[in-house]
């Protein structure tokens, strides 16, 4: 049994005689008759009496009929969904990401990704780069985006930015009006510090400490948004990511300091599993965000006049 034997077997149902199936699907009138013929023997059943010239269906080529049309439905349904899913009518995405660029920059890739396509599903947790990285090794979502450097054969790992961390103050700050600061400028100030298990906390440390300058170390943070308010408020200095900081340059100076420290993040895919086509368009959009927001925190990098 075959479906081009369904299908003369369905168009003769449906235009009652064999001449008008041949018609319709380009074939010899014979070559309908021999489908047909072929499809009663492999069945086993009569599905047409013929009668004066004409085929009546049987009882049994009835029931068998309603079976076809569900069969032709299917078939049918995967053409659409796949249509569907060319067109990205269809699908969903799971997402797991570090907080630095889960609180402010994926809310904006997905607003901008769910009106270009509204019938994607998308979820999304925040969770520290070390449990995104677990999720992923054990498929439990379709993307991650985490800090390198780390140490896992399990995932696949494409790299997603590797750009400075930036020095955060209060707007109008003295800082400001140099373009480029040194751990010198950095002497006696209050500094808002990330906590230890941020990667970049041990690299901050040790470029003041290899250079004997002392800072005012008043307030640790687990959250690099808190970073960016505490500055705001004038509260003290810190270094900070370009993605925590971009919703907060209209109320922060910020300044690349050199030596730089470097902020390295990694987009994070099941090694066993490939992103799907709404995988692959998402992380399109992320990366024309994450160009436009680096972009944006680099040109704020300018001195007080």
């Amino acid at each position: 049994m075959n479906i081009r034997q369904l299908e003369a077997f369905r168009t003769t149902m449906m235009v009652g005689t064999v001449n008008g199936a041949a018609d319709l699907l380009g074939l010899s009138q014979p070559s309908v008759s021999r489908l047909i013929a072929e499809l009663e023997k492999e069945l086993g059943v009569t599905l047409f009496n013929r009668a004066a010239g004409r085929l009546v269906p049987t009882p049994e080529g009835r029931m068998i009929h309603e079976q076809v049309e569900n069969t032709f439905r299917a078939y049918q349904r995967i053409g659409e969904l796949a249509a569907d899913v060319r067109r990205l009518r269809v699908g969903s995405i799971s997402i797991a990401c570090m907080p630095a660029l889960g609180i402010t920059f994926l809310p904006a890739v997905m607003a901008r990704f769910c009106e270009a396509h509204p019938d994607v599903d998308i979820s999304l947790d925040v969770q520290s780069s070390t449990k995104v990285e677990d999720w992923i090794a054990t498929e439990r979502i379709d993307l991650g985006l985490a800090e390198v450097p780390y140490d896992r054969e399990d995932l696949s790992v494409d790299e997603f930015c590797n750009v400075p961390y930036y020095a955060v103050m209060k707007k109008g700050d003295q800082l400001g009006q140099k373009s480029m600061l040194s751990p010198a400028d950095f002497v006696g100030r209050a500094f808002i510090s990330t906590t230890a298990h941020y990667q970049a906390r041990p690299h901050v440390d040790r470029l003041f400490e290899s250079r004997d300058i002392h800072r005012v170390m008043r307030i640790d943070t687990s959250f690099s948004h808190a970073t960016c308010e505490l500055a705001a408020l004038g509260v003290g200095v810190g270094f900070i990511d370009p993605f925590s900081v971009h919703g907060y340059l209209d109320r922060v100076d910020v300044r690349l300091v050199d030596p730089c420290i470097t902020f390295r993040v990694g987009l994070l895919y099941p090694r066993s599993r490939p992103l799907s086509k709404v995988g692959r368009t998402f992380v399109s959009f992320m990366k024309e965000c994450r160009d436009r927001w680096l972009a944006e925190v680099a040109a704020a990098c300018r001195p007080h006049v």
